[in-house]
């Protein structure tokens, strides 16, 4: 069946092509009857109006930017940032948006700032992580346009926002060593430059201090989310005689650079020494042993991240919010009791 333009729409409801346009964005100005001859030939012939025509419309151009951080060794091959992406995409699809994906290293401020920034085509933006938005956030507000954060940022608390509850997360996985009679339990995190990095931070503090357990910063390591880091953080730790039984890692991709270091020093996990992850990523029940985690909703977060923006878009009056979606603790094979030393 060949596609209708919204002009045949228009010759077979009866109606002028402004009418049309003004049932398919939900106009109130439209009589009862006008809207139901429209859409009985929108249903009828499975009429799908173009992005072109749904812009002149509605003056917007239905197409969204991500910009995210760019790492290393985990901008697209780790899986929170996959499933991430995917929720973020497909709720955008649903609801008519095209999406750009665009990553950044913060040395290269003048390229981002001519080739993503400047492109007045795109309706808004979702900014990962608070080092994106740290860097492109006077750039983006100069433009007046809708943006969503994903991880709450304070020092721009007029963006809205979406992240997880990561102090009540990080203290459910400490809580859970501290059950299992772990006294002496290290911490691997990432840059406390960050909102979600200090409270999983004070969610590990907060759970020893309730213990009445000590807190030793020679035990608290900080650098990224990378498995190297998780990796040279504990043969370090190992190095220097390890005198703690367990480890709480800020994600899954520190806890299993831990884990590949432990094994190959030979210490049995969880006999000898557990570790807990942060995400639960897709590879965690497939780590040796199967990862003990804290579990994230990440693809719902990019579709809720989707979400508030897509609202924003087409709401102007739409309230700015912060929101925390609940973490719960995954038990696996990578935490038991602790030994007896």
């Amino acid at each position: 069946m060949k596609k209708l333009s919204i002009d045949q729409v228009a010759e077979l409801a009866y109606v002028s092509r402004s009418v049309v346009s003004r049932v398919l964005n939900n106009h109130k100005n439209v009589s009862d009857e006008a809207r139901e001859r429209v859409m009985k030939v929108v249903e009828e012939h499975n009429y799908q109006p173009s992005s072109v025509a749904r812009g002149l419309a509605t003056n917007r151009n239905y197409e969204i930017g991500i910009v995210a951080p760019r790492r290393c060794d985990e901008t697209l091959g780790n899986g929170f940032w996959s499933l991430l992406h995917l929720g973020i995409f497909e709720e955008c699809i649903d609801n008519g948006y095209f999406v750009t994906l665009s990553p950044i290293s913060t040395d290269k401020g003048a390229d981002i700032n001519e080739n993503i920034l400047d492109e007045k085509r795109l309706d808004g933006y979702i900014l990962l992580t608070q080092e994106v938005t740290d860097f492109v956030i006077n750039k983006l507000k100069e433009q007046d346009v809708p943006m969503v954060v994903v991880g709450h940022d304070e020092q721009n608390h007029e963006i809205t926002s979406i992240d997880v509850n990561n102090f009540s997360g990080v203290k459910k996985s400490t809580t859970h060593l501290i059950e299992l009679g772990h006294k002496r339990i290290g911490a691997i995190m990432a840059s406390p430059n960050m909102k979600e990095s200090v409270d999983r931070i004070n969610g590990y503090k907060a759970a020893l201090n309730e213990a009445n357990l000590p807190i030793t910063d020679k035990y608290i390591a900080v650098d990224d989310y990378s498995q190297r880091h998780g990796y040279s953080t504990m043969k370090k730790w190992i190095k220097e005689g390890l005198d703690i039984t367990g480890v709480v890692c800020m994600s899954d991709t520190l806890a299993m650079g831990a884990l590949l270091a432990l094994h190959e020093e030979s210490i049995p996990v969880p006999e000898e020494f557990s570790v807990v992850g942060f995400d639960d990523l897709p590879i965690a029940q497939y780590t040796i042993p199967p990862l003990t985690t804290v579990q994230q909703p990440i693809y719902q977060k990019g579709q809720r991240a989707a979400n508030l923006l897509v609202n924003q878009i087409e709401n102007k009056e739409a309230n700015i919010v912060h929101e925390n979606l609940e973490a719960e603790l995954i038990v696996r094979q990578s935490s038991d009791i602790a030994p007896q030393k």
